[in-house]
């Protein structure tokens, strides 16, 4: 068992996104977007960063799948990667773009660790705040 709360904010100065359009028809828009940034403790200490990469697919007039794989890695207190841990999460949006909706949680279970966190289960939630913020807590099972 164990807890896990940290943030990040796609207004922090290292927050980079970098998007491919492969279609952008108007009847069969397609993306894929690279995001990178830090993560933080409470105590707003680097512990880590987050890696994702992004896909919007068109599915319906003004509907668009988000799928969204993400993977945080943590350092030890030698700034060593003593870890990692990835999931996923899929929604819909009304616009092409790869944000998750405001104050919705966003919740799933892990799919992958490495090194400390191999073989680890559990759940990820991620609330988005509108002023960029995004906690995440993970919960191990």
């Amino acid at each position: 068992m164990g807890h896990i709360v940290f943030f990040f904010s796609t207004k922090d100065k290292n927050f980079t996104t970098r998007t491919s359009v492969v279609d952008s028809s108007s009847t069969n828009y397609i993306s894929h977007a690279f995001v990178k940034c830090p993560i933080y403790n409470s105590a707003k200490k680097l512990i880590g960063y987050k890696v994702s990469d992004d896909y919007v697919q068109q599915v319906a007039e003004n509907k668009y799948v988000v799928r969204l794989n993400n993977t945080y890695t943590f350092y030890d207190d030698c700034n060593k990667v003593k870890g990692t841990i990835s999931w996923q999460y899929v929604f819909e949006n009304s616009k092409p773009e790869i944000y998750y909706p405001v104050d919705i949680p966003a919740s799933s279970t892990i799919i992958s660790g490495t090194g400390k966190y191999k073989g680890k289960k559990g759940n990820v939630t991620l609330l988005p705040k509108k002023n960029g913020l995004r906690i995440v807590s993970i919960k191990f099972t």
